[in-house]
């Protein structure tokens, strides 16, 4: 196949290059910690907020491999992350730039003073520590707004930071899609590395573990050495973060590995805290002896933040970003989004974007403007959806989040993604969240419809009238 070769690209402005920080940012957080060195030399090669004439938006980088994996494995990460940020949605292109050569830096006999080169040297340590462990470091304690949905949650991951393995051991958070369950686990990794630096700390995903399983499995020569590998990487460690473990619910190799990790640590006096999307009751197809481990230590739900409390995060967010927006405009998008946080943000982050590339003030006004909210009646969740699709087809709401397989069932289950797709502002790996499967399935099942619908006309006359209610 011929290669792609860019010779040079526009060249963006100060805000958009911070705007892209933040993509990149958003992008390592849904990706393997392995893939993000490919990611640091990714660079947009049109203005990001320019739609190209065919749709087609090129990002460029000079390494080969790096342009090789990105474009197989995480494609779609990459534009769900543009789209967050820009609201434009585009077929991303990863193109080879030959003029971008790595320059060797220039030697010169002035040294630093020797206080600002050990400062530096701890800075450099601490985020190479923190990223290493797989946590972001914007998800601190210090940048989490807590109100009184998230205050038990809140001060129960401050007493297990200050004493990991000691108290409320495992610590369960659960609670709906883009709340700050994240936010306030990985802030419980950042404290205790700073109280505790020794200790060996590691935050993942449940589907991680599901991927690194199927992996091992693949080549037989290589299996028991690579089985080896996984369950040291999980259970030599002292504090153990593991997100979104809806995923590994119906998927027994990956539950039987969690189960064995966690009898692991737990009885060696080690930390444990799980994130969920629901409560361990919930989780229908897990086997009891898992569900009982998750129900040990302490269940800390975190719920929808009041119309203060969010008005308060979009303030804190704006300070963080150093683009201050007026009270007004932050109590309009608080009164807006207020279901999930994420949104709340993404909304923050479109309206300063657009203002501080046009070099406008961010008022009410544009913020109407650019957000479209007067168009806006009433803002569809994807759990609205669910509850009317259940109701629609006459089955339980429960059977469609359920891991049942029977023909009306899994196309009603198809039918209520495709539609969140189509109505939410969700990302896939959102929508997968709150369906409890991972956004690969998302991906097929909307592909899946589109095809039906193409060539079954009673299928499409039951996609129009299914969509036409939910709206009602």
């Amino acid at each position: 196949m011929a290669k792609d070769f860019l010779v040079s690209g526009a060249a963006l402005k100060q805000e958009e290059l911070e705007l892209w920080q933040k993509i990149i940012d958003e992008i390592k957080i849904n990706i393997p910690e392995t893939a993000h060195t490919w990611l640091n030399n990714l660079e947009p090669a049109l203005p990001l907020y320019e739609e190209p004439a065919n749709g087609i938006f090129l990002l460029k980088s000079n390494q080969g491999f790096g342009i090789q994996v990105l474009t197989q494995k995480y494609l779609s990460e990459i534009e769900e992350a543009l789209f967050k940020f820009t609201q434009l949605k585009r077929s991303v292109r990863i193109v080879l730039d030959e003029t971008k050569k790595p320059q060797k830096k220039k030697q010169t006999t002035q040294k630093q003073p020797q206080e600002f080169t050990l400062v530096q040297e701890q800075i450099d340590n601490l985020k190479q520590m923190h990223s290493f462990c797989g946590l972001n470091l914007k998800y601190t304690f210090d940048n989490f707004v807590c109100g009184e949905n998230s205050n038990f949650a809140y001060n129960v991951a401050k007493i297990v930071a200050q004493a990991p393995g000691q108290k409320y051991n495992p610590l369960y958070i659960h609670g709906n899609v883009g709340l700050g369950k994240t936010h306030l686990m990985q802030a419980i990794g950042h404290e205790i590395l700073k109280n505790f630096p020794a200790l060996k700390v590691k935050y993942a995903k449940a589907e991680e573990i599901t991927n690194q399983l199927t992996e091992s499995g693949i080549v037989a020569s290589e299996r028991n050495s690579k089985m080896k590998k996984l369950r040291d990487r999980y259970r030599n460690i002292d504090v153990l973060l593991l997100d979104d473990i809806q995923f590994a619910e119906g998927k027994q190799r990956t539950e039987e590995e969690i189960f064995n990790i966690f009898d692991v640590l737990f009885h060696a006096g080690k930390q444990i805290v799980f994130a969920s999307d629901r409560p361990p009751s919930s989780l229908v197809c897990t086997p009891d002896r898992l569900k009982s481990r998750y129900e040990w230590g302490i269940n800390a739900e975190i719920l929808i933040p009041d119309l203060n409390t969010r008005f308060e995060i979009i303030k804190k967010h704006a300070h963080n970003s150093n683009f201050e927006i007026s009270d007004d405009v932050a109590m309009l998008l608080a009164k807006t989004y207020d279901k999930n946080i994420r949104e709340l943000e993404g909304a923050y982050n479109k309206l300063s974007a657009y203002a501080s590339i046009q070099g406008v003030e961010a008022d009410v006004e544009l913020a109407v403007k650019i957000l479209n909210l007067n168009s806006v009646k009433k803002k569809i969740t994807v759990d609205e959806i669910i509850d009317k699709t259940a109701k629609f087809f006459g089955i339980k709401k429960d059977d469609i989040l359920s891991c049942t397989r029977s023909k009306d069932i899994a196309n009603a289950r198809r039918l209520a993604m495709f539609l969140s797709r189509e109505i939410t502002q969700m990302s896939l790996p959102e929508i997968g969240n709150a369906f409890n499967k991972n956004h690969t399935t998302v991906i097929y099942s909307c592909e899946k419809v589109k095809k039906e619908s193409a060539t079954n006309q009673e299928f499409e006359e039951i996609l129009n009238e299914l969509n036409k209610f939910i709206l009602s």
